[in-house]
């Protein structure tokens, strides 16, 4: 299948695991098929998530896969990663993308959580690579908030030409429904953190997605860092 055309599965860190726990994880989940680990410990001071990050480093590069940084440039500069993920109290998507350029011999990735149409317009308009959508259905880790839904996320897939990635609640058992709106992958927790067995629950999403008949509407490059 061509770069061009597959979808990727994003895990994000969930933030809740020791060095050898997360080695665990990580190492399974990209042996299942995950193209991205997102490193996101939201109150990590930047030297703990650095050596986390240097941590799991190699054994997601061992399988041709990358490592975002979630919201910390410094680290993701520190790390060599492959980009960083912004949310909004990040800083602005022009600031990042000077420094990356300022102190790096690549392009990177910056990705930008949005919630709204109008949200993803602005960070296209301000060259984000790709946004994150969601949450799509309910999901523990937004207890209380209504999920946005299907039809909300292809509206915003429909509004911008960079891709998008969904997130919030999706398995194995809801999969299919997202990838009809042209998607460019999905982005997960829990669905392969929490999982008792990491990388069977990413091959799984990872077949599903190989396996549909949907296609991305603006596809993230496979391995262009």
């Amino acid at each position: 299948m061509s770069a061009h055309s597959r979808f990727q599965l994003h895990i994000i860190t969930d933030g809740q695991r020791h060095v050898d726990e997360l080695k665990l994880i990580v190492g399974k989940a990209v042996q299942g098929g995950a193209d991205v680990i997102q490193l996101r410990y939201k109150s990590a001071p930047a030297l703990d998530l650095y050596r986390l990050g240097q941590a799991i480093l190699p054994l997601i590069h061992e399988v041709g896969s990358r490592l975002l940084i979630n919201d910390r440039v410094d680290v993701a500069l520190a790390l060599d990663a492959a980009g960083v993920h912004l949310a909004a109290k990040s800083l602005p998507v022009p600031a990042v993308r000077h420094l990356l350029r300022a102190n790096a011999r690549t392009e990177h990735l910056i990705g930008c959580s949005v919630h709204s149409v109008e949200e993803a317009q602005e960070a296209e308009r301000l060259g984000a690579s790709y946004v994150t959508y969601g949450h799509i259905f309910a999901t523990n880790s937004k207890p209380g908030l209504p999920p946005r839904g299907i039809d909300l996320l292809r509206q915003v897939v429909e509004s911008v030409n960079i891709p998008v990635l969904a997130i919030g609640g999706i398995t194995r058992d809801n999969i299919d429904e997202v990838l009809t709106t042209g998607v460019a992958g999905i982005a997960v927790i829990g669905a392969v953190m929490a999982d008792q067995d990491p990388e069977q629950a990413a091959r799984q999403l990872r077949e599903k997605m190989d396996s549909s008949p949907h296609r991305p509407r603006h596809a993230l490059p496979a391995a262009a860092f």
